[in-house]
């Protein structure tokens, strides 16, 4: 009878062992998916905003619809009481215009253009926010440096 018993111990057990191996496989590749998902997102993302950028006259444009649309994704998530990235654009309006209101008119209509166009692709807070915030505060950086740069033309 123990024989009958350890018999039974040892097949449930070589049974359970394949199903619990593809488990973690399945685990495995569901995780590999997920991390493959996030990266397409990631480069979908990046190419939307670099094609948007292209259109921009200007750095100084191009950081400000930057902001513009980081600002509407932050108070979509964070509430409207939040106005990190709005007051961060007045701060480079009032730098980069140098007291030329065409030139502020400009970055405030380049503002404005990347909150509405936020505003017509996301409605809530989502993954989707997340991966877009990432990426523009990416392409926010690259801006940010290439107007620091010394030699560069205004």
């Amino acid at each position: 009878m123990r024989c009958v018993l350890l018999i039974s111990a040892l097949l449930s057990l070589s049974l359970s062992a394949p199903a619990i191996a593809q488990e973690a496989q399945s685990s495995a590749a569901t995780e590999a998916q997920l991390k493959e998902e996030a990266r397409k997102a990631r480069e979908e993302a990046e190419l939307r905003i670099e094609a948007s950028m292209v259109t921009m006259t200007s750095l100084v444009e191009a950081l400000s619809k930057n902001l513009g649309q980081l600002h509407y994704l932050r108070t979509l998530c964070f509430g409207q009481g939040d106005q990190k990235w709005r007051n961060y654009a007045s701060q480079v309006m009032s730098i980069e215009s140098r007291g030329n209101p065409e030139a502020e008119r400009q970055m405030v209509r380049a503002f404005n253009a990347g909150y509405y166009q936020e505003q017509q692709r996301h409605d809530q807070c989502s993954r989707n926010v997340s991966v877009d915030v990432a990426a523009l505060s990416e392409n926010g950086r690259h801006i940010a440096a290439m107007l620091g740069d010394p030699y560069r033309d205004y």
